[in-house]
Parts: C-alpha cells; structure tokens; sequence
C-alpha cells in the first residue's frame, strides 16, 4: 500500500522577506511568526507534516523568530488541539498565558492550542504532534496544567517519548492508512503517561483516565451536535448501567456536566466564525450541540459570565473576550487541522 502523503513548505527564491513571508503562510493557522533579527537576510525554514489518522506528525528547522498566538486567532482557527514539541536543537522561551519557562534541546514542551502564548526561539529543529485533547487519556484538571509544561529530555519518560517521537517520524513516509489508526493509539498512551510525568510524578496514579473513560470521551466528541446526546445514549452505546457511568464520570464532575462543558468549549472557540446578524446566537447553539438558544444562552453566561450574543455584537469590549474574525486560515495545515476532531472515532 502507498505511504502516507507527506506535505511541505519550503523556501524558495534569494530575497530574504519573500522567504520569511513563504514560512509565515504556511504556519498561520497556528501562528503570527516574526523574525528575531530586524532584516532577516539568512532566514532559512523548512516543514514537512504527515496525517497520522487522527494526529498530525511535522517535522520543522528554521531560523530564529517569535511566535504570537492570541486569542483572535485561537478564535479563528477554532482548534481544540494540543501541540507537543520536541526540540532537536536549539531553545525555546516562552509565556503560555501566564506561565514562563524554557525548553532546550532534548526537552518536549506541551502547548494547549486553545490558550495563549508567546515565544521566541533561537535556530531550533523540532519534531512535533498536533493530537486531539480527547485522544489523551488524562483527567480535564490535568490537561489544563500542561499550558507550557516541560518534560526534561533527560528524565527516562522523556527519553523514551523523545525516541518514539523520532521513530514515528522515520516510519512515516512508508506507513499506509490503516496502520497509522493503530500508531495513534500507541501513542495516545505513551503520550499520556509522559505529559502526566511532567505535570509531576507523583500525581500520575491519580490523573491517568482508565481506557474506558477515554472511549466514552471520544464517543461524546464524536457526538457533540447531536441533539440527542445523553447519559442513556451513551449507557445503550457502551452497555453500562446508570451506576457504572456515574462512577467513570464522577472525578469529571458526571457525564451531563461533561457534555454541557465540551459544548460550551467548542462554542466558545467557534464564536468568531459565525457573524453577527440576525440569528447568530441560534447558528452558534446549533453548532454547538444545544437543542434550544435560551438553553445554549443560560449556560453559556453561567460558565463565563457575559452572554453571548454580548460577545457577538462588541467582541472588543466584552470583558476581554477574543476580538475580530481573526487570520484567514486557508492554507494546508489548518485544512488538515479542521479535519482532525471528525477523524476521531
């Protein structure tokens, strides 16, 4: 069977900007990119991304730069997405909404895709996995400490997540489609327990997910903007009682609290994409999985604190909330990216 389709920017051409203006297009979904030096004369950069059904694989090099990512464009792209790096070189300084630290060469660093961040790097290689939060079998309080942690490349977890990262990496041109399901799930699991190490060894027994959980989480995803979605929906998919479900999903607060939160997650990261005319606030609920606007509406002022047709009418002066429609998001990466929350099953 034919390898997996590999997809590239690269740099062409001597005029140093038209270079530079090549690598920020290509990584503009995920990024505002600038370089570091004020006429970047010997800006080199190279990408190279393969689609691991559900994750996507890239390998990159290039020059020193600064990376923005707001939340205009968090807005835009509508990503529920982790990025987890492995500098092969160089180091990487950085601010994930708050929290400041370094990554050096050898060391992994999570990025969540729906936060915040800005970095500025030396001339750095790195190995990287954009995966689905759901595909991680960790609990939500977990997932939301990995914003800008470090596994230490020396560290044992680190070094066997480093040379999985690397071996995925060398396998990929010749792995067909059905293999890479499997891969994934490999390295769901490695992921795991590594990202649980850098949030701190002693907390891994308590923030690991059964795979059980994991199953039933990904069920949810895949089912989000069904109407009928519920704790029976997902008892008759499983085949669990009403007792079992709440024992899984009581760390989780339970398995309706679960749904109404994942929902008003992703309306939170779609409400750039939906305008503001008339019936904006009803597209956005429906796109959200929420049978009724006034339904969608109490829930969404309840979790953060402003309506959200507030939001829609005077994004800049709602308390903060991501304003504008955001980048164009057009190019390749992002089109993988958008397909990535329906590949997972």
């Amino acid at each position: 069977m034919p390898g997996l389709p590999a997809r590239r920017a690269g740099l062409d051409g001597s005029d140093p900007w038209a270079r530079f203006e090549e690598w920020r297009r290509a990584l503009d979904s995920l990024f505002d990119c600038a370089p570091v030096e004020e006429t970047p004369a010997a800006f080199h950069g190279e990408l190279v991304g393969y689609q691991l059904d559900p994750v996507l694989l890239g390998a990159s090099r290039a020059s020193a730069q600064r990376f923005h990512r707001d939340e205009a464009r968090i807005a835009a792209a509508g990503v529920d997405h982790l990025l987890i790096q492995l500098y092969q070189s160089g180091r990487c300084a950085f601010d994930a909404d708050g929290h400041a630290a370094e990554g050096r060469a050898g060391d992994i660093v999570c990025f969540d895709l729906s936060r915040p961040m800005t970095s500025v790097t030396s001339d750095l290689e790195t190995v990287s996995l954009v995966v689905p939060r759901q595909m991680l079998r960790l609990a939500p309080r977990a997932l939301d400490g990995l914003h800008g942690a470090v596994l230490d490349g020396g560290s044992a977890m680190g070094r066997l997540l480093s040379d999985h990262l690397r071996s995925l990496l060398s396998v990929a041109p010749g792995m067909n489609a059905a293999d890479s399901r499997l891969v994934c799930e490999a390295t769901a699991g490695l992921l795991s327990a590594g990202l649980a190490s850098a949030a701190g060894a002693s907390a891994v027994p308590e923030i690991l997910i059964a795979p059980n959980v994991q199953a039933v989480q990904r069920f949810i995803e895949m089912n989000l903007t069904n109407f009928d979605l519920s704790a029976e929906m997902v008892m008759k998919r499983f085949g669990l009682s009403r007792s079992a479900l709440y024992r899984l999903f009581e760390p989780l607060g339970g398995v309706a609290e679960y749904i109404r939160q994942r929902r008003l997650s992703r309306a939170a990261l779609r409400i750039g994409s939906v305008g503001r005319g008339r019936g904006a606030v009803a597209r956005l609920a429906h796109l959200s999985g929420f049978a009724s606007e006034a339904a969608f509406t109490r829930a969404f002022r309840s979790r953060y604190g402003i309506a959200p047709r507030a939001v829609l009418q005077d994004p800049q002066g709602a308390g903060g909330w991501h304003g504008g429609r955001g980048p164009a998001v057009d190019d390749w990466l992002h089109a993988w990216m958008a397909g990535l929350s329906a590949a997972v099953r």
